[in-house]
């Protein structure tokens, strides 16, 4: 199998491709090579995997012809039964090879719910979808914006890998560590900081309930380019009440330590932050825009609150910090529907089935 994305940074569907990757290679039917298009490695363990390879195709400036070339001239020694393609670059450099000698595309670059019309990832996928064999998406809505038909659609969410959580420091080490005392509670949201998350209105929820009472602590994790314009959100006499822990790689240890976990978002695939926070056992608070909805049930699992609305997002995090009793039902609800729509076995047997079916490998 030949799996192409554009890197193995640490995002949502690098970890869901090291994750179904590590899988597979303990079964010894699969070989196993990735080609990545920026020579970016947060999945360090893939690299000693047996029976897989990674290899950058290197590029000279983001739009080099050459490696089409590259990406030929791989897979053409590695000789392929299928290829997996995560992404809308990924498909168009893959083309010509599965054009020219007839290997089966399984697409998977739907991973989100939002596809401008006339964008580069529309033509992309208007192009590509042509050629997939199949084409997997992780949400109905997302399967539904970019318009995928129905012949070769296959919706597969997410998996979670449960031995992530089973060695987990004590929360009071966790705490030593951010410098937060026992008495505070903790409210957290994980994701890139960037345009395609809704932090502001994260902060702005903080920052009001903060006028209300001053034994919680907001969590910011993760990093990215809008970083320093959201902390020049925080009035100075409130920052002390924010932490920002940067990009880091052990998530869960810090998510295991939330009393409230948030997502605000403007739309999402099968978001892995609100599975993380499911896993983890935590009563969920996030924006209600599409993807979202698929997973958080409200009143259930979580609660959703419009997307522009910091106040109700405040009141509902505050109910739950006050209400420990529907905070441990909400998160014990969120777990049972993560074990049982997406484990890591459903994800990879899944992917089992729709390669086999590519193929006619049994």
């Amino acid at each position: 199998m030949l799996i192409v994305i554009e890197s193995l940074r640490d995002g949502g569907k690098q970890r869901q491709v090291e994750e179904l990757v590590r899988v597979l290679a303990i079964i010894p039917e699969y070989r196993i090579l990735v080609l990545i298009l920026k020579d970016e490695i947060h999945f360090q363990k893939l690299l000693a995997m047996e029976r897989v390879e990674v290899k950058y195709l290197h590029r000279a400036h983001r739009k080099d012809p050459l490696v089409f070339a590259r990406f030929y001239r791989e897979a053409k020694k590695f000789r392929p039964d299928v290829i997996n393609s995560w992404g809308g670059l990924p498909n168009m450099v893959a083309l010509p090879f599965r054009i020219l000698k007839g290997v089966p595309l399984v697409n998977e670059m739907v991973q989100n719910s939002r596809l401008p019309v006339f964008s580069t990832q529309w033509f992309r996928a208007k192009i590509s979808f042509l050629f997939s064999k199949v084409i997997i998406g992780n949400s109905q809505i997302g399967m539904e914006v970019y318009k995928v038909p129905k012949a070769k659609g296959r919706l597969i969410r997410n998996g979670m890998n449960i031995d992530r959580i089973k060695k987990l420091n004590n929360h009071e080490l966790v705490r030593q560590e951010y410098q937060v005392p026992l008495g505070k509670k903790i409210v957290g949201m994980v994701a890139t900081i960037d345009g395609r998350k809704n932090f502001p209105l994260f902060v702005k929820s903080g920052i009001a309930l903060l006028k209300k009472r001053r034994d919680v602590v907001f969590f910011v994790v993760g990093d990215g380019q809008d970083r320093s314009q959201l902390e020049s959100m925080i009035p100075d006499d409130l920052k002390h009440f924010f932490v920002f822990t940067g990009r880091i790689n052990d998530v869960e240890q810090v998510v295991n330590i939330f009393d409230v976990a948030v997502l605000a978002s403007f739309g999402e695939g099968t978001s892995n932050s609100l599975l993380e926070y499911m896993i983890l056992k935590k009563p969920v608070v996030a924006t209600d825009v599409f993807g979202v909805d698929e997973v958080v049930r409200e009143g259930v699992t979580g609660y959703l609150v419009p997307q522009d609305d910091f106040v109700s997002m405040g009141d509902r995090i505050s109910e739950l910090l006050d209400n420990s009793e529907l905070a441990r039902k909400m998160g014990e609800n969120g777990y049972e529907y993560v074990i049982k729509e997406c484990s890591i076995e459903k994800l990879v047997s899944e992917h089992e089935a729709v390669f086999k079916e590519v193929t006619g490998i049994v």
